[in-house]
């Protein structure tokens, strides 16, 4: 993974293990900016575009991004909700409940998005680099939730 997304990745991590509110909020929104921009340029490097391709793509990638982007933050409050719990030692059958389904919520919720937009990046792009744009997005998610796993504790 690219250096600055690692960087990113602890950003986020120390943002869920708490602190002040005001300053959680400034932090997250500054450390999911720059983990976008890592993403973006990541896509920018890797995937084969031309000029036309280019034009054609970023706007629906934007509006992937920003359909993706309440998800990331469920995510994020997902693992705020379960360290906080964790710590607390307040993780009882109902909270178990609740963190089993909204998981399985975000990542359906996740799939549906990355279904729904494929077909517009299939108008714009060959489908051989609708594969590579996918394959590189599926990395990035892999070594973010690899950094999350590792940071979370496994439960008792």
């Amino acid at each position: 993974m690219h250096r600055r997304l690692l960087n990113v990745v602890v950003v986020l991590l120390a943002v869920a293990a708490g602190g002040a509110a005001s300053a959680q909020s400034s932090q997250l929104e500054q450390a999911r900016n720059e983990l976008q921009a890592g993403r973006d340029q990541i896509i920018r490097e890797e995937l084969r575009l031309d000029a036309e391709q280019r034009a054609e793509f970023w706007p629906i990638y934007r509006a992937y991004v920003a359909r993706l982007a309440p998800l990331r933050d469920r995510k994020a409050e997902l693992v705020r909700k379960f360290v906080e719990a964790y710590d607390a030692g307040e993780f009882d059958d109902e909270f178990a409940e609740w963190l089993i389904e909204e998981n399985f919520a975000i990542k359906e919720a996740w799939l549906g998005v990355q279904k729904e937009f494929q077909a517009g990046f299939r108008t714009v792009l060959p489908v051989q680099e609708v594969a590579r744009f996918y394959q590189l997005e599926n990395k990035m998610d892999a070594e973010v939730d690899a950094q999350l796993a590792l940071a979370i504790p496994l439960l008792e």
